[in-house]
């Protein structure tokens, strides 16, 4: 038995499109960043595609869309990036316009190098 015209659910053809910014490409600036990002850390090369894949838990393919900038990451991709690439997290940062917290973050890991270095100097100087 079919349904007759009257039961049918219409469908609007257009609906009202969500305003955004027509001169800002956000999708292709964020793929691009952080595509940039991923080659400065990790390089382009297949076996780093393959531990970026590792790291985050995704497939092959989906790191090399995000080496050429065909797309980002998602949500919880990016997240771990950030957690293993200081070039990702900084680059996210600058495009939230956060500077603030890029500067701390720079500030934080000048200090645990700092600290690293001290520590690897501690054991040759001499003990007075």
């Amino acid at each position: 038995m079919s349904l007759t015209h009257d039961d049918r659910k219409v469908r609007v053809g257009d609906g009202n499109a969500f305003p955004l910014d027509p001169g800002a490409d956000v999708d292709a600036t964020f793929a691009m960043v952080v595509a940039d990002a991923l080659r400065r850390d990790f390089g382009n090369s297949p076996a780093h595609a393959k531990h970026i894949a590792r790291l985050t838990g995704t497939n092959l393919r989906t790191v090399q869309n995000w080496l050429q900038a065909k797309n980002g990451p998602s949500g919880a991709g990016l997240v771990i990036l950030m957690r293993h690439s200081d070039e990702v997290m900084d680059a996210v940062l600058d495009l939230a316009n956060r500077d603030a917290l890029r500067r701390a973050s720079a500030a934080g890991h000048t200090l645990k190098a700092l600290r690293l270095a001290i520590e690897a100097v501690l054991p040759h100087l001499p003990q007075d």
